[in-house]
């Protein structure tokens, strides 16, 4: 049997709803990600600086987590896309967790429809072996119970090709 994690980081709530899903739906091991000086999830500031750190390729210090990626087999990866690309916080973890040859499946939550944001997700794990990715635009204003849904199917037949 696989060990499997899923890894996320979520600023408004999307995310995590979906990492939820999927981690129920393949008895999974779950990580959020939590940085240490997180941004105001409220307001329209966390689009300027939101988006100034994914620009910049910023790095925010994550909080300790006491669970070690490496352990797993298989670790499915989360994040919303800001200014089209992933999150900072994920960038951080993908510079600590060498993840190359690993096994891994990619989701982003976005306003649009988060292609460019998934080709650079998928670039900065190019030594990875990537198995699936999925994209969900908005899941709380369209649909959450039908993008949960999605996910968790998703991630189920990604667990079944392991096994096949």
């Amino acid at each position: 049997m696989e060990k499997v994690l899923v890894v996320f980081y979520s600023l408004t709530g999307n995310t995590k709803l979906i990492a939820e899903a999927i981690a129920n739906s393949i008895n999974s091991d779950v990580l959020e990600l939590k940085p240490v000086k997180e941004l105001n999830a409220e307001g329209g500031s966390k689009y300027f600086w939101g988006g100034y750190q994914a620009k910049m390729k910023k790095k925010p210090k994550l909080r300790e987590f006491d669970i070690n990626p490496l352990d797993y087999d298989l670790i499915i990866l989360g994040t919303p896309v800001w200014a089209w690309t992933y999150s900072p916080p994920i960038r951080s973890f993908l510079s600590k967790y060498d993840l190359s040859g690993k096994k891994v499946a990619l989701w982003t939550c976005s306003a649009g429809d988060g292609v460019k944001a998934m080709n650079r997700f998928k670039e900065a794990l190019k030594n990875t072996n990537i198995l699936g990715e999925i994209r969900l635009q908005e899941p709380k204003q369209h649909g959450l119970e039908a993008s949960k849904e999605k996910a968790a199917v998703w991630a189920k037949e990604i667990i079944q090709n392991i096994k096949n």
